[in-house]
């Protein structure tokens, strides 16, 4: 019986093995057709000043009109190839941490992206509010607005000083139409007006 359940193992662990396909270089990634994609696994909050691209050290100052907000989402790329017809086995192929070109987006729907502070930014947005209405999409040119349904990583920047200058801790709420909610957070920055 045990030489049997092994037989029955052996001949069924290479099939089960070729349905995910793992490589190292995109290049070497030889998934031909096969439609791509990533999939949101975290996402992270980074400031960085406008002018040199360097992020400001915990409680050390910068002009609000300096600050760059950009929300990075961490990802997992991968393909799929459905069961041929008259076929039964679907594919799945890990693919390398970077995209590469062709990569079709995400299948997950973004519901919402809301920045908050944890400090009153000026009277208007006390602690905990919305700071949306404040931020414009540096990409766009427009004031920040989640686009639709379609996962993004925005990067904003402040439109108006806060009311007055100081301490000022960013956090995101990333909400995807799946139910998936991430949040990230900056360290705690002295803004200036």
């Amino acid at each position: 019986m045990t030489r049997k359940l092994l037989l029955g193992l052996l001949l069924l662990v290479p099939p089960a093995g070729s349905v995910l396909l793992s490589c190292a270089k995109d290049d070497e990634c030889r998934i031909g057709d096969v439609a791509r994609y990533y999939t949101i696994t975290g996402l992270a909050l980074a400031a960085s000043r406008q002018t040199t691209g360097a992020s400001p050290g915990p409680n050390e100052p910068v002009p609000a009109s300096d600050l760059l907000l950009a929300v990075q989402l961490q990802t997992t790329y991968y393909g799929y190839r459905p069961a041929s017809s008259g076929g039964w086995l679907s594919a799945a192929y890990a693919c390398p941490p970077t995209p590469a070109p062709g990569y079709l987006g995400t299948k997950q729907p973004l519901d919402s992206v809301v920045i908050r502070s944890r400090f009153a930014y000026d009277a208007g947005h006390p602690a905990g509010a919305s700071l949306n209405d404040l931020l414009l999409d540096i990409e766009t040119g427009q004031e920040f607005s989640p686009r639709g349904n379609q996962a993004y990583a925005p990067r904003l920047r402040f439109m108006t000083p806060p009311a007055q200058a100081g301490p000022q801790q960013f956090w995101v709420r990333y909400r995807l139409g799946t139910g998936e909610v991430y949040t990230a957070e900056t360290p705690v920055l002295q803004l200036t007006r």
